[in-house]
Parts: structure tokens; C-alpha cells; sequence
């Protein structure tokens, strides 16, 4: 199974960047498994995200909560039990973003800083084309540009063995 991740901070358009990238995965033939990595407790409001995952063809989805504790929409997973996914094409994770695995980092219409970046990012994903004043080697590529986006997954993901 490959990982990839999509890290940004809230209001970026990670979610609806997540469920473009599963559409297109499923429609290649490919099975996906999704987390959704919160800062917040499992709570009512809790399982919108994955919910959507789902609906965009997910066949599994985790919300993991900041007690490493993971609840899956019909049951529940800890983190060490991830091999469970293996069954899986393709691992999507959506936050994780110190997580020491290859990403997109989402950044809306905001001022890119490159402070901010975390580790292993493959690409900026903004809302629209845009040039920065900066000499990075990041491309920065728009939201709407899926399939750029699904065929760098596909060549930069990582099998989920040398994630630790």
C-alpha cells in the first residue's frame, strides 16, 4: 500500500482536495483507505470529514484523534494495527503534517510562507495558479489540476513499511 498525505491548515481546502484525489484514484481502478488526523477529540462534529471521504469512494476511513485512539466509522483501529489497510492500493492521509511522509501542503488563497512548509512536501496546492517571489524548488500547483496532483501521489507516494 502506498501513503501519501494532504496537510494544510483548517479552511484550505484539504477535504475537498482529499475527495477529488479519491474520485480519481477509484475511477483507475485503484482502492483507497483514508485518515483523518484531528487535533480535536472525537465528538459529534467528528466524522463529517470521513463521512465525505466515503462518499467519494473510500472503501475505509479512520479518524484519528489526538489520544491515538482511532475510530473507523463502523469500528475502531489503533494506530499500531495500520497493516490492517494493507489491503489497500493507496493510504491517503489528511493532516499529519509533521509527519515524516510525502505531502501536499494546502494553502488556499493564503500568503505562502516558506517557514511553514513542513517536511517531505511535494507540492503547494493552492486555489488558484499563482507565482510566488521565492526560489524554492516546490511547485506550486492549483486545486483544480487533479490529475497533476493523482500522478504525483502515484510517482511520490511511499509504501507504508518505511513510514514509522
Amino acid at each position: 500500500m502506498r501513503v501519501f498525505a494532504v496537510s494544510g491548515y483548517s479552511g484550505t481546502g484539504k477535504t475537498t482536495l482529499i475527495e477529488k484525489i479519491i474520485r480519481s484514484l477509484v475511477e483507475s481502478g485503484y482502492s483507497v483507505a483514508t485518515i483523518k488526523s484531528s487535533i480535536h477529540h472525537a465528538g459529534p462534529d467528528q466524522g463529517k470529514d470521513t463521512l465525505r471521504h466515503l462518499q467519494a469512494g473510500a472503501s475505509m476511513t479512520i479518524f484519528l484523534d489526538p489520544s491515538s485512539a482511532s475510530t473507523i466509522i463502523r469500528d475502531r483501529i489503533d494506530p499500531d494495527e495500520w497493516t490492517k489497510l494493507t489491503g489497500h492500493d493507496f493510504l491517503i492521509v489528511e493532516g499529519m503534517k509533521s509527519a515524516d511522509m510525502p505531502k501536499f501542503w494546502c494553502v488556499g488563497n493564503a500568503t505562502i510562507e516558506p517557514r511553514d512548509m513542513p517536511i517531505n512536501t511535494v507540492a503547494i496546492v493552492s486555489w488558484s495558479d499563482r507565482e510566488v517571489d521565492w526560489q524554492e524548488t516546490i511547485p506550486i500547483i492549483s486545486s483544480e489540476k487533479i490529475e497533476e496532483l493523482v500522478e504525483l501521489i502515484k510517482l511520490k507516494s511511499v509504501d507504508l513499511s518505511v513510514i514509522e
